[in-house]
This record gives C-alpha cells, sequence and structure tokens, in this order.
C-alpha cells in the first residue's frame, strides 16, 4: 500500500465522518464529496483504490477531504482500510456515486443527543435518476422485533444510511473481502448480533443514484452472495432458532424477488431478442427457486403479446 495524501481538517477527532472507497470515480466524486462536507460539514475519509483518472488528485485538493491511496484491492478492501484509517467515533459509508442529502449530519446529531449510547443509527432512502432526478423512496427499516431480525428478515439498510460507532467494529469485524455480493448486509448483520443499539431515524437523507450499470447483470452471483450471508447469519447466536429460521426464510424470498427482478428476469429477455434457444438453455439452467417466476412472467408477457395482436 501507498503513502496517504492529507487536506483539510487534522486537528480534533470528528465525532462523525464519511468512509468512500473509490477507483476511478472522477464522473461522480466531486458531487459526492460535495454532499457531505459542503452540504452537511462531514468530512470525507476517501481511500483511492488504485484510481488510473485524477480523481484521486482532485480529491485531495479539496478542503474536508483526507485521502489515502493503495493499489487496487477491490472494495471491501477499501472500505476496511478507511475504517483503520478513521479517527472519528462514528463513520458511515458513502460509496463514491451516492451523496448524503441537506440535514443529514444535523438530523444524527438530535438523534445521539436523545440517544447517547446508541451504537447504530439508520435512516431511510432517496433513490435519484443519473439526472439527479428524484424516482423512489424507502422509509427507514423498522428494527423490529430486534434489528437483527428485522435486517435477516430483509428490510434494507442503504450503505451510506447507516451510522456505526467505530469501537464496535472492532467487535464485530470488518467487511469480508471474499464476498462480492451482499458484503454490506454481511457487515450489518454481524454489527446486530453484538449490539442491539439501534436508533431509527425517521427520514429519508441518504441518496442513491441509480446510473446505467449500477445493477449487476450476473444474477446467479448475485444469489450465491444473498444465500451464503443469510445462512451464515441465520446461525448466530442472536434470537431463538426458530426466529432466526423464519427471518431467514423471508430473507431468501425477498432476495431471490430482488434478483428475479433486477438482473436475471431483464438478462433473459435480452437474451430471447437475439435467440430465443439461448434464452431458454440460459433458463434451464437457473436455480429451481426461480423457475416458478419464469414462468409466471413469460405467461404474462406472452399474455400481452396476444391482447396486443387482437
Amino acid at each position: 500500500m501507498t503513502s496517504a495524501g492529507v487536506s483539510g481538517p487534522t486537528t480534533e477527532p470528528p465525532l462523525l465522518e464519511a468512509l468512500t472507497a473509490s477507483y476511478n470515480s472522477a464522473a461522480t466524486l466531486p458531487e459526492t464529496i460535495t454532499s457531505a462536507w459542503e452540504t452537511n460539514r462531514i468530512p470525507v475519509l476517501l481511500v483511492d483504490d488504485g484510481s488510473t483518472d485524477q480523481s484521486a488528485d482532485d480529491a485531495q485538493r479539496r478542503e474536508g477531504v483526507r485521502v489515502v491511496r493503495q493499489r487496487n484491492a477491490g472494495p471491501s478492501v477499501a472500505r476496511n482500510r478507511a475504517i483503520l484509517e478513521s479517527r472519528a467515533r462514528f463513520v458511515l459509508f458513502l460509496d463514491s456515486d451516492d451523496m448524503l442529502d441537506a440535514g443529514y449530519r444535523l438530523a444524527f446529531e438530535a438523534a445521539l443527543a436523545q440517544d447517547p449510547d446508541a451504537d447504530v443509527f439508520v435512516c431511510g432512502m432517496q433513490v435519484v435518476g443519473g439526472d439527479g432526478q428524484p424516482i423512489a423512496r424507502h422509509a427507514a427499516a423498522s428494527l423490529q422485533p430486534t434489528p437483527f431480525l428485522s435486517l435477516l428478515g430483509g428490510e434494507a439498510v442503504p450503505t451510506n444510511g447507516i451510522i456505526v460507532r467505530r469501537e464496535v467494529l472492532a467487535r464485530c469485524g470488518l467487511f469480508r473481502p471474499g464476498l462480492h455480493y451482499a458484503e454490506d448486509l454481511d457487515l450489518w448483520l454481524r454489527i446486530a448480533a453484538v449490539t442491539d443499539k439501534w436508533v431509527r431515524m425517521d427520514h429519508d437523507l441518504a441518496v442513491y443514484r441509480l446510473r446505467g450499470g449500477s445493477l449487476s447483470k450476473n444474477g446467479t452471483a448475485m444469489w450465491r452472495g444473498i444465500r451464503q450471508v443469510v445462512s451464515a447469519a441465520s446461525r448466530l447466536p442472536v434470537g431463538s432458532p426458530g426466529e432466526r429460521r423464519a427471518a431467514a426464510n423471508r430473507a431468501l424470498v425477498n432476495g431471490a424477488g430482488y434478483v428475479w427482478a433486477n438482473a436475471l428476469w431483464p438478462a433473459l429477455r435480452l437474451k430471447a431478442r437475439s435467440s430465443m434457444g439461448d434464452a431458454l438453455r440460459e433458463a434451464a439452467r437457473l436455480p429451481l427457486r426461480f423457475w416458478p417466476m419464469m414462468f409466471r412472467d413469460g405467461l404474462q408477457g406472452l399474455s400481452r403479446r396476444r391482447q396486443g395482436a387482437l
């Protein structure tokens, strides 16, 4: 790993710091940093994961940003480096193409003042397009009946919608570099296994930017990652075995639906436009869990085409 470059505040350790892993993010990183520092006065610790563009150099010249450089090792390794380099009491994970809306820091400080012993704070999310126009809003996870069972049961916590007391990460461990999908859910579940001091903030100031290519098309790998994380979490000694099994089953149902709608079904439809035979062979290789969804959506598509021909 190479040496760090530093700019911005370096005196008192901050209460809250945004940890950003970046690789060739020149197109989106400036707006991400602006949303944290200029808009919310949250300092940014940027780990540049071996970028070949000028994004790290540009970031290093900005106020409120501390830059650490390393050879390319992947996002989980970069995030872990940021956790270890941080001096803040609390950290949040801000991907290099996401943002924080105005009021994010003030909402956190108000929640912390009401519950100073809390270890984790979560909020909802707004989804915007590449042009910044709103697409959807999602409320914060209910955290009921417990934070662990809420997350294991499929309630989502966005990557930039969770603030964690940094010392908790020394107890639960860091991101697992071997996971390429659902690595954030894996860490959230391990955090919930070591502390139930979670606070739900009733706002959606975490901003997820949906761009072309944001969703992976490797649906089978996504599904494998979700299954791996849910299986590992269901064995953690939190709650009763029956509660964990029920929550894990809900997570698999929800996860399968997400993977089907966002990766597998769009990929099959695209392949069918060029070769129906290739699409059918690909469909036959899918795990059996996805077959009912395939028949349902396939029949609905046929029905719509017949109605359009009338």
